[in-house]
């Protein structure tokens, strides 16, 4: 008797085990995925990019393995080529604006709608948006998000360079200024938000705080969650598959 109930035991582990495995497979088959996140994580050697699909169901990141580094370059490749073209038309209209031999050019510009977001040289306290229909252009304060260590390191520079880039974000301060509430909704999302840790995509804006990716849903003012990510993994970008 006790051998038979060992091998009904069995039986049920392996049943049980089988259907995991089928349920698995449905939710990579079945499950609708609406974006795409790269991560990198710290290496000796040049690291690949870690690809992820995101479940909006389920709320997890799954293993995606129909892009590679290639794919995320021509990418990145093709979105600068653009950006490059927009500022072109700001440099032709504020001399004023920064344009650094060693910065590249998503850390000088932004385009968001009808304004490209930039930099003026002598001004370290605002961001500029220059708007394409009208050659318009407002100066709006930053943010106050920024990787300065303290206020002095920041106010030791008195125009923007390309060293004074590497602490402020163009891409987070042309968001928080087109969406006055994304600010925020970060602040009331985490406590271990980095400066540079915003991501746009066809329209929808995302954030990363406390290991966690965050959608901002401007029409009403609210977040969900994406997917939570590695201690050890930088997101590099997210991309709108919906």
């Amino acid at each position: 008797m006790s051998g038979g109930l060992f091998m009904s035991k069995k039986v049920i582990a392996v049943v049980s085990g089988i259907a995991a495995l089928l349920i698995g497979a449905a939710i990579l088959v079945f499950v609708p995925r609406d974006t795409i996140i790269v991560t990198s994580t710290p290496s000796w050697l040049p690291s690949s990019g870690n690809y992820y699909v995101s479940n909006p169901v389920l709320k997890i990141k799954l293993p995606l393995f129909s892009m590679n580094d290639d794919e995320l370059e021509a990418i990145s490749e093709e979105r600068n080529r653009s950006l490059e073209q927009a500022y072109d038309r700001v440099l032709a209209s504020d001399s004023q604006a920064f344009q650094g031999e060693f910065t590249s050019i998503e850390n000088m510009a932004f385009e968001l709608g009808d304004y490209i977001y930039y930099f003026r040289t002598p001004d370290v306290d605002n961001v500029y948006k220059f708007n394409k229909n009208t050659d318009e252009i407002t100066a709006v304060p930053l943010s106050g998000f920024n990787g300065f260590s303290d206020q002095a390191s920041g106010e030791r520079f008195d125009e923007v360079s390309h060293n004074y880039t590497a602490f402020v974000d163009i891409r987070t301060e042309a968001l928080i200024c087109h969406f006055p509430g994304l600010k925020q909704a970060i602040e009331n999302s985490g406590n271990n938000f980095y400066y540079s840790y915003t991501y746009y995509d066809n329209g929808r804006i995302f954030f990363e705080t406390d290991n966690t990716i965050y959608e901002y849903l401007p029409g009403s003012d609210s977040v969900r969650k994406v997917a939570s990510v590695g201690r050890d993994e930088t997101v590099e970008m997210v991309l709108d598959i919906s």
